[in-house]
């Protein structure tokens, strides 16, 4: 195996200083054109590579930005990474991208481990155990700069950027009562969760302001208890579910279909997200569109503005319903 070719290996070849070579690859002597094409040339001819870690050590900038996420294989957070990734590549910065298992110990860890690799930025979307942000101070006393997204806790310290839930669900309470529904059971993921309060607490603003009362709620902290948790808590009398997510929702129909439970005529059924699979469920389902990608850009403008020290502010974006065939 051929040995890593280094910036003395370059000048050796064409018989100049290291320092000369340095600054050339480094793009600030650019005023020779002639010895400006020889380097490069060189340098491609014997495979060298620019060692990014230790120029990071050197400069604190390594053009790294992590991400910490509770699950990468939940396509929500897919569509979120294809949104950070357009704008970091556009950026030139690389991504490393980890997932906490809903665990905060984990959580944590994370962190130090992204700290250990001289990342410039952190985004990052809580674990349902997370109740504080104190165990991002170690990262941010070195200068590092943070953003929250979607899963994100109310404080005055790092940026969030998130959907409106609450007016979200609010609208789409007032819809459904509009359509004749009045009884809601509401199926959450986590309870402490911000998210699932915002989306929790704009149904039920909607059912009082028509004055109306939630009729139950209930956590599937497993998506695989749907069918269980349904038996405990729904009955004929309910004729309206709404969920913290699709998942759920689909888990929900797949039960009612299992049941011979007509949907929408029995019962309503909705999600949250849009995600794909809203168009291929029996019936297709009707859901609240989160515009995911954007979610993860403005996160990524937003930290880059941080890291270049340019002023950014807390966003909320807007997100509205799609009717499909699971509602009246």
């Amino acid at each position: 195996m051929s040995k890593v070719a280094t910036i003395k290996d370059v000048a050796s070849a064409l018989g100049v200083s290291t320092s000369t070579v340095s600054r050339i690859l480094n793009g600030k002597n650019q005023s020779n054109k002639d010895l400006v094409e020889k380097v490069q040339e060189v340098a491609k001819k014997l495979n060298y590579q620019v060692n990014t870690t230790a120029r990071g050590l050197r400069t604190n900038k390594s053009g790294l930005i992590g991400i910490i996420v509770p699950d990468i294989s939940d396509d929500f957070f897919a569509s979120v990474f294809a949104g950070i990734e357009e704008v970091t590549e556009a950026e030139g910065y690389n991504l490393l991208i980890c997932q906490s298992n809903e665990r905060k110990d984990k959580e944590e860890q994370l962190v130090q481990q992204l700290i250990a690799c001289n990342v410039e930025g952190l985004m990052i979307s809580v674990t349902q155990e997370t109740d504080t942000v104190n165990f991002l101070d170690s990262f941010a006393n070195m200068g590092k700069k943070v953003v929250m997204f979607d899963r994100v806790i109310r404080q005055n310290t790092y940026p969030v950027i998130e959907t409106n839930d609450f007016d979200g669900t609010y609208n789409v309470g007032k819809h459904l009562i509009k359509t004749g529904s009045k009884k809601f059971l509401y199926l959450g993921l986590f309870e402490n969760l911000e998210n699932n309060r915002q989306r929790l607490g704009g149904y039920e603003a909607a059912l009082a302001d028509s004055g109306l009362n939630l009729e139950r709620k209930a956590y599937v902290e497993d998506i695989q208890e749907t069918a269980n948790i349904l038996q405990r808590n729904w009955d004929e009398s309910i004729d309206t579910i709404v969920c913290y997510n699709d998942m759920i929702a689909a888990e929900t129909l797949a039960y009612f279909n299992e049941k011979g439970i007509r949907v929408p005529a029995q019962v309503s059924v909705c999600g949250f997200d849009n995600r794909p699979l809203c168009r291929y469920t029996q019936p297709t389902l009707t859901s609240v569109v989160q515009p995911t990608k954007r979610l993860g850009a403005l996160a990524t403008h937003t930290l880059l503005g941080l890291i270049n020290e340019s002023d950014v502010e807390p966003m909320e974006l807007e997100n509205n319903l799609i009717l499909r065939g699971s509602t009246s």
